[in-house]
């Protein structure tokens, strides 16, 4: 049960958010994945063809566009990676938040927004560590925090798709809890095929930085599902580890039986 109170505050976030991405990349791309698999790019602002005496006999300067986000990073999916040993601190790490921030801020060279629940910045809460990175995030401009009473996914994923095409996720997250909430799941399953880097943490970098290498998992070129080669026939993909979300039920996940590697069912056309 939610009161009317509750849904006012909920808008007033959203609005707030939505202010922030318009003036930090500008008006939303609006990514619609259609169900014929492709993507379409839709702009929020439409013409209506009129005109305005004002702005005709004294033309605006053309504002330069802004630079759209080259990775939305899923702070809090990476803060947790690996925590769960004995003894692990009940914080997110935020050295190993700040090596994949680095990583693709300094060898990708990519614009990049940082998103954390602000559960994360309370005082009591943060390290002593921590304090100088996080101020380092807040320099440089790249950090959202999701205010108190909000699920931070639904931030980072509605930045994603407010920027558009080409604009991708770092984030270990299968998105498997918010596919079942979605109207139209195939197209959000699409969606996350292709925009969703996994991460891995390596070994220490030799040097003295003290920091470990940082591994991006990127999506695949190709899209696995059925499709005809040319006129030698069809290749159908075979489930493997990891799977979900592909099959005709929506909702078979792959177990542990599956393989790893990634196989085909083969169909030729029947020769006449």
């Amino acid at each position: 049960f939610t009161t009317k109170d509750g849904k006012d505050r909920r808008l007033r976030k959203w609005e707030s958010f939505k202010v922030f991405l318009e003036d930090n990349v500008g008006p939303c791309d609006g990514v619609v994945v259609n169900n014929d698999d492709t993507t379409k790019i839709q702009g929020t602002k439409e013409e209506d063809g009129s005109t305005n005496d004002d702005t005709t006999t004294n033309p605006k300067p053309t504002p330069q566009p802004l630079q759209k986000y080259d990775v939305i990073i899923d702070g809090a999916n990476i803060g947790y990676y690996k925590q769960n040993f004995a003894g692990a601190p009940k914080h997110v790490d935020y050295r190993q938040i700040d090596w994949v921030v680095q990583h693709l801020l300094n060898t990708h060279h990519q614009k990049v927004l940082l998103v954390m629940h602000a559960r994360h910045f309370l005082p009591h809460v943060v390290p002593r560590h921590a304090l100088p990175i996080i101020q380092r995030w807040k320099d440089a401009d790249l950090l959202f925090q999701s205010p108190s009473g909000s699920n931070d996914d639904w931030f980072w994923m509605h930045a994603a798709l407010w920027c558009g095409r080409g604009t991708m996720v770092v984030s270990n997250d299968e998105m498997r809890d918010h596919h079942f909430q979605m109207m139209a799941r195939r197209s959000f399953g699409r969606w996350k095929e292709r925009h969703r880097i996994g991460f891995d943490i390596g070994g220490w970098v030799n040097g003295g930085e003290m920091r470990r290498e940082v591994i991006l998992i990127y999506p695949p070129v190709y899209s696995r599902r059925i499709q005809q080669v040319g006129d030698y026939g069809l290749v159908v993909p075979l489930p493997k580890r990891g799977d979900g979300n592909r099959f005709l039920d929506g909702t078979h996940v792959a177990d542990e039986s599956a393989p790893v590697e990634e196989s085909y069912l083969c169909i030729r056309h029947r020769m006449v």
